[in-house]
């Protein structure tokens, strides 16, 4: 899990009830870190609302790298990883997004939850990997952008 203090010299571009996205532009170019939270719920309109919103994120911040903080993950529906494969992973694929570096869950659902959600079979160009923490996922997004020529 990320403390909050580790990210104070970023700023926040997005704050909402089920993601939170700091901009890391200023250290590592086309680099933000979300915090993903919440019980999701393709009924609840407030959820499907911000993941739109997040995955336009990727096109408007020119997010090539997302470090995910999967953290406080909950069990996520069959329903709920269907939308999020055709719409979310879609939506940011289309508009950028070329890796996902992968903080796990915490508890148990999550991690399975994570598992099917970052299944490479169903989230289009986008690369995933998982990391311990935000400093190893800094590293690994640093070789990712210089590797792909980015920097």
């Amino acid at each position: 899990m990320t403390n909050q203090s580790e990210l104070q010299n970023y700023p926040k571009i997005y704050a909402g009830e089920f993601a939170e996205i700091y901009d890391l532009s200023s250290e590592l170019p086309y680099t933000a870190f979300a915090f993903w939270k919440g019980f999701f719920q393709v009924s609840d309109e407030k959820f499907v609302k911000e993941m739109l919103e997040t995955a336009n994120l990727v096109k408007t911040a020119e997010i090539k790298v997302y470090i995910s903080d999967h953290s406080y993950l909950k069990v996520v529906s069959g329903e709920v990883l269907n939308w999020l494969h055709a719409n979310w992973y879609r939506n940011s694929s289309d508009n950028g997004l070329l890796l996902e570096l992968a903080i796990d869950a915490r508890n148990a659902f999550g991690k399975i939850s994570l598992k099917k959600m970052l299944d490479a079979t169903k989230i289009g160009n986008i690369k995933t990997m998982y990391i311990n923490n935000l400093e190893e996922g800094k590293e690994a997004a640093k070789l990712f952008l210089k590797e792909e020529a980015f920097i």
